[in-house]
């Protein structure tokens, strides 16, 4: 249901001073450029009210960034990267995805949350294992403490894959990687990214029973949702965000 946005991990609505979400289209972005001022616009008519925003122009990396390392409001001139961590109250933590993979993750122990933009380069390049790293070296996370939030993106349904990607993908995530993908007799290869992304996570120490699906297909769901593949280079974004209140 559109009215359903943003979409939430009902658990996580229980830790104090928590504020996280993915939102859908009818808070979605533009295509782009975007600024600062944009997404507190998506922010504030979703029912936030963000004082400080953290936002990258996204390469599809493994860069992680900390508004802590960085002097005032993030603003205007966005700094390059895909994911974000920070214990910092009153900063929101904010990535834009139209198919790729958005992810939140939370610590609660340590006050320290993350928000990784996943796209299949991403992705290989180890974007996730690299915020997971940043929150365990910065704030002293535990493993056993984290818990993740997968978003909408692009499903095995709908993700047609270039087949010469595949064994970069197994010899970076293994065996397992086989499960994530499909491959047609005459036809092309779908991968489902966000499986991919789950396999990350726990080869990297989240527990299984933490990680979260949230959302549906972004292709498969116009109504609800921009897609990249579905709608080409005028597609909108969603936005996706986490951070503390106090």
């Amino acid at each position: 249901m559109p009215g359903a946005y943003p979409l939430r991990v009902e658990s996580w609505e229980e830790i104090p001073g928590l504020v996280h979400g993915f939102l859908g289209r009818t808070h979605g972005l533009p295509s782009g450029p975007f600024s600062v001022d944009d997404i507190r616009d998506a922010l504030v008519r979703a029912g936030e009210t963000p004082a400080v925003i953290a936002a990258s122009r996204q390469v599809h990396g493994a860069m992680v960034l900390a508004p802590e390392d960085m002097c005032g409001e993030i603003v205007d001139d966005l700094p390059a990267g895909d994911a974000w961590v920070s214990a910092s109250a009153d900063v929101m933590l904010t990535i834009r995805t139209a198919d790729c993979v958005p992810i939140l993750l939370v610590a609660p122990s340590a006050r320290a949350v993350a928000a990784v933009h996943a796209g299949w380069r991403g992705t290989l390049d180890g974007v996730i294992e690299a915020a997971l790293a940043a929150l365990y070296a910065r704030y002293d996370a535990r493993g056993d403490d984290v818990s993740a939030a997968i978003g909408p993106a692009i499903g095995g349904c709908c993700y047609t894959f270039g087949a010469e990607h595949y064994d970069g993908f197994e010899a970076r995530f293994g065996a397992d990687v086989a499960r994530a993908w499909r491959r047609d007799n005459g036809g092309p290869d779908r991968l489902d990214l966000r499986a991919v992304c789950r396999l990350a996570l726990e080869r990297a120490g989240v527990a299984a029973g933490v990680i979260h699906e949230v959302g549906p297909c972004t292709a498969d769901h116009p109504d609800e949702l921009h897609s990249y593949r579905r709608d080409g280079a005028h597609a909108g974004r969603q936005l996706s965000y986490i951070g503390w209140t106090a």
